[in-house]
């Protein structure tokens, strides 16, 4: 035999000789049966297959060869004595074969001893496995990944009730079929019990149609990292799930009691907090009558105490604008006076005029000419507008009476911003956009007030330098007063409590919360409303929109109640 062929032999992984059938030497060995019997390769050729195998039935067999009968061993249990005189357990085969026209027999085994080992611990484990799956209280049913039954205890077939017939027939599609029978949602039962493959865990709970639960646990059965089948694990749980029906109903019971008794306290307390809240708002209804009267008698007392002091510089202030007057005539005479004397001034002798020229440049002759009539025209206007700030104090307190009235509603905001404009000049430019409108039917004190606490919002909205504007507009039945600013605005939050009684977004000390409170009350009893539009950051415009006549029945109200104070 050539190196390649021996090569061929020593890579098998069974003991493979050759044996002359003739005189049964061992004619050629391979690598492996050196390795398991100990014995080297020369050694082996130089022996008798029968000192090798050892069993009786093999010394019987060979003797047969010996004796000219070969048959062919497909699979045989045998025994081969070692070199250091142990014995092997193998399981070999023998085949006669033909080469060059001679007969041999190749003899092919594998040591058994592992497998044997293996075998025995697989029997104590499945031995152990039964004994568990057998002693555990539930019942176990195991499929394999085509859905068949390949184990299941007797807990398991106690539980449902299984006829000996099925069990001894192995007919798995009718003890799956009698399972689902028996449970009232047979259809899920069987679809759970196909779902072999998941591999998700399940836990269901499986109501009986003879009123018994069983608690149906299942999880993958794996070989490695393959899914070979799953594994059912039944409980029966009828008493706890009975246990936690009772507990329900009586859960729900005392539920039920407990809620028809906050119900019949909610009621009595729906009733307290109706009254409380009945109460409440009268009590907050007083307040802000009581706040807005306050403030109305407040605002009144400043309307008579400017119409007081109006009155009282108003005196002064008209002889001071008298004798000024005269005083600019008397100077203007005086001048011409002086400029006839001038005329003479060249008939003095030079001494006389060389004494005026003197007294000229002293007292400054031309400058005290030329800045005489500006100080008077300047003083003059002054006192004009002196005159027209009184006028515009005496028009907002409106000492004529507070009767409806036609009034100039352009006339009353230039009168008001000239109250405030202290409030505004250092802060804002005041810009005006009239459309002439018309006189209306109204309460011009009342009006002058709204516009005064809008400016001053206005004003408190601008934090360094800003603008307001003024605009007037009407149609057929409205007339509207605009004022808008550019200052720091109104967040979205506070826009629907704007109006709100002693509402405030001024820190404290600096407001009432009543300015835009009472605005609105003065402007609802005209008939009229007030418009807020504002955007954080770019600014705010009220606008307050009003009827050329008041309606009738808000002047017979304001009559009654005027009538009554």
């Amino acid at each position: 035999m050539n190196s390649l062929q021996q090569l061929m032999l020593d890579h098998s992984p069974h003991m493979m000789m050759l044996v002359d059938p003739s005189d049964l030497h061992i004619e050629l060995v391979n690598r492996v049966v050196e390795q398991t019997l100990g014995y080297s390769s020369e050694q082996l050729r130089a022996m008798s297959i029968t000192d090798i195998e050892s069993s009786l039935q093999d010394v019987f067999y060979w003797e047969d060869v010996r004796g000219g009968s070969c048959q062919d061993i497909a699979a045989q249990q045998g025994e081969y004595r070692c070199a250091d005189g142990s014995i092997v357990t193998v399981m070999k085969s023998v085949r006669a074969i033909q080469h060059e026209g001679a007969a041999l027999l190749l003899v092919q085994a594998r040591d058994t001893r592992h497998e044997r080992q293996v075998e025995e611990l697989l029997d104590r484990t499945l031995a152990q496995l039964r004994a568990t799956l057998e002693s555990t209280g539930s019942g176990i049913l195991v499929l394999d990944w085509h859905g068949r039954i390949t184990s299941m205890n007797r807990q398991f077939s106690e539980m449902w009730g299984i006829p000996g017939a099925l069990l001894q027939a192995n007919d798995d599609t009718a003890i799956i079929a009698h399972i689902a029978g028996q449970v009232e949602d047979g259809e899920a039962c069987s679809q759970r019990l196909q779902q072999v493959a998941e591999l998700d865990e399940t836990d269901d709970v499986l109501r009986l149609k003879d009123g018994r639960y069983f608690e149906c646990r299942s999880r993958p059965q794996y070989l490695g990292e393959r899914v070979v089948g799953r594994v059912f694990g039944y409980t029966d749980v009828t008493a706890r799930q009975r246990a936690e029906e009772a507990l329900r109903e009586s859960h729900d019971l005392l539920e039920s009691k407990v809620q028809e008794r906050t119900r019949d306290l909610q009621e009595a307390n729906a009733g307290l907090e109706t009254e409380r809240a009945r109460q409440a708002e009268l009590i907050k209804k007083l307040g802000v009558a009581q706040s807005q009267l306050l403030q109305s008698e407040k605002m009144a007392s400043i309307g008579v105490l400017a119409a007081g002091v109006a009155h009282e510089i108003n005196n002064p202030i008209g002889f001071v604008n008298s004798n000024l007057g005269s005083l600019q005539r008397y100077a203007h005479s005086l001048l011409r006076l002086l400029d006839a004397y001038e005329g003479y001034e060249s008939r003095l002798s030079q001494q006389d005029r060389d004494a005026i020229q003197q007294l000229k440049v002293e007292v400054d002759a031309d400058y005290l000419r030329e800045d005489l009539d500006s100080l008077l025209s300047e003083s003059l206007d002054g006192l004009g507008r002196v005159k027209r700030i009184v006028q515009d104090m005496k028009d907002f307190s409106h000492v004529d009476g507070g009767d409806l009235q036609f009034a100039d509603l352009e006339g009353g905001l230039n009168s008001t911003l000239n109250v405030v404009w202290n409030e505004i000049k250092y802060k804002a430019e005041v810009t005006k956009e009239y459309a002439n409108i018309p006189q209306i039917e109204c309460y011009p004190q009342q009006l002058n007030q709204v516009f005064m606490n809008l400016l001053v919002n206005a004003a408190h909205a601008i934090e360094s330098a800003g603008h307001i504007t003024l605009r007037t507009g009407h149609d057929d039945t409205w007339v509207w007063v605009e004022i808008e600013d550019t200052g720091k605005g109104i967040p979205p939050d506070n826009l629907s409590r704007i109006f709100e009684p002693f509402f405030t977004t001024k820190p404290v000390g600096q407001g009432t919360g009543l300015g835009l409170s009472l605005s609105y009350g003065i402007v609802q009893k005209h008939g009229g409303r007030i418009d807020l539009s504002s955007e954080v950051g770019k600014g705010t415009r009220f606008r307050v929109v009003l009827p050329k006549q008041v309606p009738k029945k808000e002047a017979g109200e304001q009559a009654a109640a005027q009538a009554a104070t």
